[in-house]
């Protein structure tokens, strides 16, 4: 393939690029510059330290972060009533009460009585702990609680939060919570031990073995979630990474790899007062481990190729070559998220772009191509301080805190 020219101050430069590259040739491509600024996000995470990587909340939300809890109680005993909806539901009643029994739970189901209503109740008595679940029962079986529900079909996952109500409480997992309910320093030790870069290749790399050979902390296990196994046993030999991620940090390498296949990570302080990785799929309420930090210094000082002007040209070229050739020509890593693509049924390889000839900058022709297609470009570094370009949806897009 004859290689990739373009013009620059005058003068023609010839660049040498692979032969997957085909489908741009003898056309030319140019970025004018572009200073774009990122309003960064607001969440606890997203604060980054004046000296050092590690992200440092801001005093609104220190201010916040949890008290040490006193020693929970040495016994929780939890119960569970429902209120019985007035059109039925009391046929369902000695179903539930077969599947919370090997959960050692009580149920009691009763009409609403005066201000009764669906709320979670905790008192203590000696060193005894009582939670009661108050939920509602409608006449297809389906129980309602204050922030979720469950079907007779859905007896694992209802394990899961009884299991949590036993372990926390009321105030249940600390999920939600400023850093995930760490402290200050022990989010900052977390972050520390995901920096280390990884130094294998990656791309088409079954799931479970890449996550086998990270470089994760001996001291903070992995733990899958139900739902988390079960979309991996579903996706089979499909869960794999698309990306090639070698030299990235290990938490983003985490991050990217699980994100591709419809999953997410966060820190989980469990009762005992240590730290897990959580792994729960994308669709879960909770605030997952991002895929990326706000950059320390000015983009273009970050990725200083992707802000050189050239020529460029493009005629009917399939938006994934356009964003590989970008990547390679500008030596600027692209991150793409497929799993939100996919959800909103956005194929790159399906998408041909055009781009008239004129000078420009690689950053600024990337952007022209990908906002028509409803997608954006986001500016992140990982745990390293590795910068690196994402594309992802514009609902999707974190820049002005749209996580």
């Amino acid at each position: 393939m004859p290689p990739l020219t373009t013009a620059r101050n005058g003068f023609w430069l010839t660049a040498k690029v692979p032969g997957w590259l085909s489908a741009l040739r003898s056309r030319f491509i140019t970025l004018s510059l572009f200073l774009g600024t990122l309003i960064p996000v607001n969440h606890a995470w997203a604060q980054v330290r004046e000296k050092g990587l590690r992200p440092n909340p801001p005093a609104s939300v220190t201010s916040r972060l949890p008290a040490p809890k006193k020693p929970a109680p040495k016994n929780t005993i939890v119960e569970m009533e429902l209120l019985q909806d007035a059109d039925g539901g009391g046929l369902h009643a000695q179903k539930w009460l077969k599947v919370l029994e090997p959960l050692d739970v009580s149920l009691r189901v009763h009409r609403p009585i005066g201000a009764d209503k669906p709320e979670i109740k905790e008192r203590e008595v000696g060193n005894t702990r009582y939670v009661t679940a108050i939920g509602t029962l409608d006449r297809s079986g389906n129980i309602f609680f204050p922030d979720r529900s469950f079907s007779l079909s859905e007896t694992t996952k209802l394990a899961e939060w009884i299991q949590e109500l036993r372990t926390y409480g009321m105030k249940g997992t600390p999920v939600g919570q400023p850093l995930w309910g760490l402290s200050e320093e022990q989010f900052a030790k977390l972050y520390d031990k995901l920096v280390k870069p990884i130094d294998f290749n990656t791309e088409e790399m079954l799931l479970k073995d890449l996550i086998s050979k990270l470089p994760l902390p001996p001291d903070v296990p992995v733990r899958w979630s139900s739902d988390a196994k079960e979309r991996l046993e579903r996706r089979g030999a499909q869960a794999q990474a698309r990306h090639e991620l070698n030299g990235f940090s290990t938490g983003l390498v985490l991050a990217v790899a699980l994100n591709e296949n419809g999953l997410g990570y966060r820190p989980n302080r469990t009762s005992a007062g240590s730290i897990e990785l959580l792994i729960e799929t994308r669709d879960t309420k909770s605030d997952q481990w991002p895929i990326g930090w706000p950059v320390k210094q000015q983009i273009f000082k970050a990725v200083p190729k992707l802000f050189e002007m050239a020529p460029i040209e493009l005629s009917d070229v399939e938006l994934a070559d356009v964003i590989g050739a970008i990547s390679d020509l500008s030596e600027t890593p692209i991150l793409i998220d497929y799993a939100e693509l996919e959800s909103r049924q956005i194929d790159l390889e399906k998408i041909k772009v055009s781009f008239p000839r004129k000078m420009t900058s690689w950053g600024l022709a990337l952007r022209q191509v990908v906002v028509p297609q409803r997608l954006t470009r986001e500016f992140w570094q990982d745990e390293a301080g590795r910068v690196f370009v994402w594309i992802t949806t514009t609902r999707a897009g974190r820049a002005r805190d749209e996580r």
